[in-house]
């Protein structure tokens, strides 16, 4: 496909045989919806079967590619980079990433409200296409479709994954959800949990595959996502309420971690 801008979106039907057999690192966030179908899609070198009422995530960095049989039936969404940073359930979608197979069978009911918001994804485009103040409707049926995919997402990862966690790194999330705002050290959680930092890392490392210090900042960034989408607060107001010291400081912390400004993100 042609090179995705970061905020743009593109919705695709896949049907019948399809051999997409040119191994690709993606730059897009892709989001995939079997209505049927049979096949192989390979992710990161990793085989997932295709079948009846599936969802199909493909993060910015995997490489993938597919051959469908001749009965599947699908609709694809293609996410530029922006557009991805803006879901609502970013969090839940980077947890899987990073620990769980990203294809998964839904139930009926929520598959139908899938659907119906990606056909309206397809009609706000036409629509944008034809005007470009229609943009803003695009922007929304993408959130009514993050929403769906978080809720999925959650009970995915409830299922899968959560029985399975070490109790203390259950508790360390815990902690941070309360204090998140007061305390961003690894070591102040490890005093709580009466472990040494090194030790909480490798259990984090070793059940979710990411850091003491990135669950921390990733839900930091959550907040801030939030109150930069859905508050009028001003982005001082936005930095002390998270606890930084300064709008430069909470100006760095955001754009390492998303790639944009707290303002650009905001726009």
């Amino acid at each position: 496909m042609k090179t995705l801008a970061d905020d743009g979106v593109v919705y695709d039907v896949i049907e019948g045989e399809n051999s997409f057999n040119k191994t690709t690192k993606c730059t897009y966030f892709l989001i995939v919806l079997f209505l049927d179908g049979s096949g192989i899609h390979y992710i990161d070198g990793k085989q997932h079967s295709i079948g009846k009422n599936q969802l199909h995530f493909l993060f910015p960095g995997q490489h993938h590619h597919w051959e469908t049989g001749p009965e599947t039936v699908a609709q694809k969404i293609t996410v530029g980079k922006l557009i991805f940073e803006e879901f609502s359930s970013i969090e839940e979608f980077r947890f899987i990433r990073h620990n769980l197979p990203p294809v998964f069978k839904i139930d009926s009911m929520i598959f139908d409200a899938v659907d119906h918001e990606m056909k309206g994804i397809k009609s706000a485009l036409e629509l944008f296409d034809f005007n470009k103040e229609w943009h803003k409707l695009v922007l929304k049926r993408m959130d009514s479709l993050s929403t769906l995919m978080k809720y999925e997402a959650e009970r995915y990862i409830d299922a899968t994954l959560s029985a399975k966690l070490n109790p203390i790194v259950k508790n360390f999330w815990n902690l941070i959800n309360t204090h998140y705002t007061e305390h961003r050290t690894t070591s102040w959680y490890a005093d709580q949990l009466s472990i040494s930092a090194n030790y909480l890392n490798v259990l984090c490392q070793k059940n979710l595959n990411i850091s003491a210090s990135e669950m921390i900042n990733q839900r930091i960034m959550q907040e801030a996502k939030q109150q930069l989408r859905f508050t009028d607060k001003i982005i001082k107001e936005i930095a002390f309420d998270l606890g930084f010291k300064s709008i430069s400081t909470f100006s760095v912390f955001f754009k390492k971690q998303s790639g944009y400004s707290p303002m650009n993100y905001r726009e």
